[in-house]
């Protein structure tokens, strides 16, 4: 898991599927971009990303 810089949100929100995925064993809420789950802790102030592998249990949200 890698933390991500701040400017980071934007591109994440207008590019990315939103997703929640298991990560470490706590379920999250973020988005997909690409292979990489990204996720935020609940003030968006750091935004993280895990690589494949490091995630589980994807589920995609439709709109």
């Amino acid at each position: 898991m890698d933390v991500l810089p701040e400017d980071i949100a934007d591109t994440v929100k207008k590019q990315g599927r939103q997703a929640s995925a298991t990560v470490s064993g706590r379920r999250r809420s973020g988005f997909l971009l690409g292979n990489r789950f990204v996720f935020s802790d609940a003030q968006e102030v750091i935004w993280m990303q895990a690589g494949p592998g490091e995630f589980r249990e994807l589920r995609i949200w439709r709109k």
